[in-house]
């Protein structure tokens, strides 16, 4: 009895490789830039809400000694001392938690005003978004020029896209 398969073997073909390899690239090449995106999202969230951590605890702050530049204790402290301004505000993500993305600082700091900011740094930085701000006004901004100006025109469209993440 004859089989009814012929005795060409069973396989692929490099041209069936080939095109499979190609469609891989395709996806991979559509799919890579999205994933970066996504994670650089997580990223600049994780940093926002760090910076409105540091921001509730400035006003917490504020209404304990009615300035933001140093306690009321004998002899005062000044808020940068690391046991006032906690150094879990130091950065984003917490130590443990991975490489950092952003540095948190406060700056700008006397008894009225103060702006807290977080620049970016490791795999951030080069993000698009740049260093995000926030002050004793609770206003949210970018640090002018360092967001990418080919994706946004002003600094106020830049931290309007990239605060609401």
């Amino acid at each position: 009895m004859k089989h009814l398969h012929s005795d060409r073997s069973r396989g692929f073909t490099l041209i069936e490789l080939m095109v499979t390899v190609a469609v891989i690239g395709i996806l991979a090449a559509i799919a890579y830039p999205s994933y970066r995106e996504y994670i650089a999202k997580g990223r600049r969230s994780q940093a926002t809400a760090e910076l409105m951590a540091a921001h509730q605890w400035m006003e917490r702050f504020y209404t304990e000694n009615f300035r933001y530049d140093q306690n009321n204790d004998k002899p005062p402290k000044p808020t940068t001392d690391s046991s006032l301004f906690p150094s879990r505000f130091s950065t984003s993500p917490h130590g443990g938690d991975g490489a950092p993305a952003y540095n948190l600082s406060l700056s700008t700091l006397d008894r009225e005003t103060y702006v807290i900011t977080a620049a970016r740094t490791g795999a951030m930085a080069n993000d698009r978004c740049g260093d995000f701000t926030v002050n004793q006004l609770g206003v949210k901004s970018v640090v002018d020029g360092t967001y990418d100006t080919g994706a946004f025109p002003t600094p106020a469209a830049a931290a309007s896209a990239c605060w609401r993440q």
